[in-house]
């Protein structure tokens, strides 16, 4: 998710060059092809500060540009040398850092659409963030063909910030997929939803992650597998798949979404029910004779559940008042110390006991009232973040401040199969298959 301010300057990647050279996320490429169809094209993806990322190609001749996976963002940008009104390669790029330098293409060009700012972002925390757009060729690599599967002209958002970037990114660029809802012009068009229009691939998009499997050759050896025009159906039963219609709602922008323009375009379910262990906890905003957001009619929603695979959906979400409650249930004491790559956001930090984890209890998540998604305790206790100290990964979501929606991200969701269908604006989800674990 690429809406928050985080204060993490200090601790972003300073280098991408490994990323580039890696041959897990580039694969072999025998030709470029611009085809139509609906051939599937299959893209492994590795994990980085920020989420899934993988490289593609854009521009003439092709640029590797290193992409964040964000199911939240709504087009696809590229960091460009744009800063305080200028082009400079060496005033507005760091040395290691990946950018798209669109005067070394022949074939870009800037268009007309109005530029969009974003008051806050995961990659510029308090600082404005603000994109033009432009077309050029655009290239996919497919680990199915072993081509890249191109198109001439891919409307995409550039940088134009008006600072100098203060420190090397792990990526330079986003690839967004937020549904597409009508009215909507070329600057809200993810780059997948681009091909799909011109017909490379289907309309809807398959995804799971390996992290949490025994081994990972569904994912072709990587951390995800992102499917354009299609899904891996071994690894998950179709009549397990129950699709959700996406909630659309102004409620979304009512909390600390400061975004101009305002959006509501995101992959969601209505979030209908929550269990610690088989205790049912409490949904509704809190009781508190003011409104939780400026606009009350909010407060009478089911929380939206925006699935989100990036950093900002980390942490299994716990509403702020239930917190107290995940904390008395797992034994977890506060702990001092921060651990930037959880969302454990302003509760802090919780650590339990790593020998009780097997006896900690699970959390059932209700989607749209029909359907539940189990988070057990080796999915919401991390062992990573703090090596040999085991961390409560769950994250206390403030109705009050936040507004009517949460993120489900891959704490939730790593042991899930989700479709992402753009027809019909709905999210599918499916668990995964037993023996995969």
């Amino acid at each position: 998710m690429a809406i928050l301010n985080l204060p993490h300057w200090g601790l972003v990647t300073t280098t991408i060059l490994s990323c580039l050279a890696s041959p897990a996320l580039l694969a072999p490429v025998e030709s470029d092809t611009e085809r139509r169809g609906s051939q599937p094209v299959r893209i492994p993806m590795g994990q980085s500060f920020h989420g899934p990322t993988f490289n593609l190609t854009y521009g003439n001749p092709p640029q590797t540009m290193v992409m964040l996976d964000d199911w939240t963002w709504h087009s696809t940008w590229f960091y460009t040398p744009n800063c305080k009104g200028n082009y400079s390669v060496p005033n507005c790029v760091l040395p290691g850092q990946n950018f798209f330098d669109y005067k070394k293409s022949s074939t870009f060009h800037q268009t007309s659409d109005a530029v969009q700012t974003f008051s806050g972002t995961d990659y510029a925390p308090g600082l404005p963030f603000t994109v033009n757009f432009g077309t050029d060729k655009m290239c996919l690599p497919d680990r199915n063909s072993h081509d890249n599967i191109c198109k001439p002209k891919v409307e995409v958002e550039v940088s134009d910030l008006p600072y100098e970037f203060p420190v090397v990114e792990d990526i330079g660029g986003i690839f967004g997929y937020a549904p597409v809802l009508n009215g909507f012009n070329a600057t809200f068009l993810p780059a997948p939803y681009q091909f799909m229009q011109a017909g490379a691939f289907s309309k809807e998009v398959g995804w799971h992650m390996c992290t949490a499997l025994k081994n990972k050759k569904s994912c072709d050896n990587q951390d995800y597998l992102t499917i354009l025009g299609g899904t891996e159906t071994s690894v998950y039963r179709a009549q397990s798949m129950q699709e959700h219609p996406i909630v659309v709602t102004p409620c979304i922008n009512a909390g600390n979404l400061n975004l101009s323009p305002a959006r509501d375009n995101y992959w969601s379910a209505s979030w209908t029910g929550l269990w610690i262990g088989g205790k049912s906890v409490a949904l509704s905003a809190p009781s508190t004779g003011q409104p939780p957001v400026p606009d009350a009619s909010c407060n009478t929603i089911n929380p939206v559940a925006i699935f989100d695979e990036g950093k900002f959906g980390d942490g299994a979400p716990i509403p702020l008042a239930a917190f107290p409650s995940i904390v008395n249930a797992t034994g977890a004491v506060k702990i001092n110390g921060s651990a930037v790559i959880l969302n454990q956001g302003k509760q802090g930090l919780y650590s339990v006991s790593c020998n009780k984890i097997n006896s900690l209890p699970n959390l059932t998540y209700e989607l749209s009232g029909k359907q539940n998604i189990t988070v057990t305790p080796d999915m919401y206790i991390d062992k990573v973040a703090m090596p040999g100290t085991c961390l409560l990964n769950a994250r206390a979501w403030d109705r009050t401040k936040n507004g009517a929606q949460t993120f489900f991200g891959t704490t939730v969701i790593e042991k899930t199969y989700l479709k992402f269908d753009y027809e019909k604006r709905t999210v599918g989800v499916a668990p995964l298959n037993n023996n995969l674990f």
